[in-house]
């Protein structure tokens, strides 16, 4: 297998004369553990990636160059903050919108998979979320334009309460959300579908203690 070599120009319009095309405007990508937010810059070919993982405050963030020719894309992955540059390849979809492939690291290899968004396809997240879960009932208020809520819930009949801090990742109509720094020490990993005309939401959840099923509706 090739390994590639960062002191090699393989980015080169000689090996590989790349065509631009559509590039979206967000990928949503997954390796391993590890979710990924590839926002790109403009109209350019860069995009700037930040990846968390599951019941972990660890995150790492890469400068990424995407390369398209045809059904088929090369990404260099560079100024990681883990210093684990990489190079990419895959193959796209014939409707676009998902990327399959193997990558290939300083530390390391693996597969990988995203999928693209553009603009009038990015679901919308709201301004806030009313949550259902068993007893409890929580309020997440979104922070200004990003994928951070802060949440709080309380429980019915008395005065207990929780906080944490939540990060959301949507792929289509699939909703990935991780809780982080929760006042109970009860950090969690939720998965939900929201239903068609984006206003409901329902999923099931995992955490350090228990888990279950939970509903939501989105508020804009």
């Amino acid at each position: 297998m090739y390994y590639y070599n960062y002191h090699e120009n393989l980015i080169d319009d000689y090996l590989f004369p790349f065509r631009q095309l559509d590039l979206g405007n967000i990928w949503h990508e997954k390796n391993g553990v590890w979710h990924g937010i590839w926002q790109r810059r403009g109209n350019s070919n860069i995009f700037d990636a930040r990846w968390t993982k599951p019941f972990s405050s660890d995150s790492v963030t890469a400068v990424m160059e995407v390369q398209i020719n045809g059904n088929q894309v090369r990404v260099r992955r560079t100024n990681s903050s883990d210093g684990n540059n990489c190079y990419l390849t895959g193959t796209i979809s014939l409707d676009g919108r998902t990327v399959i492939g193997n990558y290939n690291c300083n530390h390391g290899s693996g597969h990988w998979e995203a999928t693209i968004h553009h603009s009038s396809q990015i679901p919308q997240l709201g301004n806030y979320w009313i949550q259902e879960a068993g007893r409890w009932r929580g309020v997440w208020q979104r922070r200004g334009n990003s994928n951070i809520f802060d949440a709080r819930w309380t429980m019915s009949g008395t005065t207990e309460s929780v906080t944490a801090v939540l990060e959301m990742f949507l792929t289509g109509n699939n909703v990935h959300i991780i809780r982080r720094y929760s006042s109970d020490g009860n950090d969690c990993y939720m998965t939900g579908t929201i239903a068609q005309g984006g206003r409901s939401v329902s999923g099931t959840s995992q955490c350090n203690h228990g888990g279950g099923n939970w509903n939501a509706t989105i508020y804009y």
